[in-house]
């Protein structure tokens, strides 16, 4: 993969979806993202999470007694990932967090998470 493949902002009116390779860190410092969700990162993600870690691991492992799942939940977060298919190549999935974390597809071996989707209305109507 190359160093910039999943790292990615795309907004509309309805989402904003962030590639899944961006650290905290990077998306601290990236300026299509929206100025909202970084304050989140900063003011509540970053006490708990490493600045490191990317969007996608932290995802990968979070558990719903984590105190990030409820932030991502009140943002309608939604993972959108690749699960290997039997006889070879990839299955496109999207779920919604709390479909993903109960999922067995997490714990496949070569499953990819390719963006994190979250809802622009929940955006603007999180309060800090």
């Amino acid at each position: 993969m190359n160093e910039d493949d999943y790292k990615f902002v795309l907004q509309d009116l309805r989402e904003t979806c962030i590639g899944a390779r961006y650290s905290y860190e990077e998306l601290m410092g990236a300026e299509r993202v929206p100025f909202k969700f970084q304050t989140i990162i900063e003011r509540l993600i970053l006490p708990v999470a490493d600045a490191s870690q990317t969007i996608g691991g932290h995802l990968l492992a979070i558990t719903p007694k984590d105190p990030c799942y409820r932030i991502y939940d009140s943002l309608k977060a939604a993972v959108r990932y690749f699960v290997p298919k039997p006889g070879g190549g990839f299955k496109e999935k999207k779920a919604k967090l709390s479909a993903f974390v109960k999922s067995t597809d997490r714990e496949l071996e070569g499953m990819l998470i390719q963006e994190v989707i979250i809802s622009n209305l929940a955006l603007m109507g999180f309060k800090l």
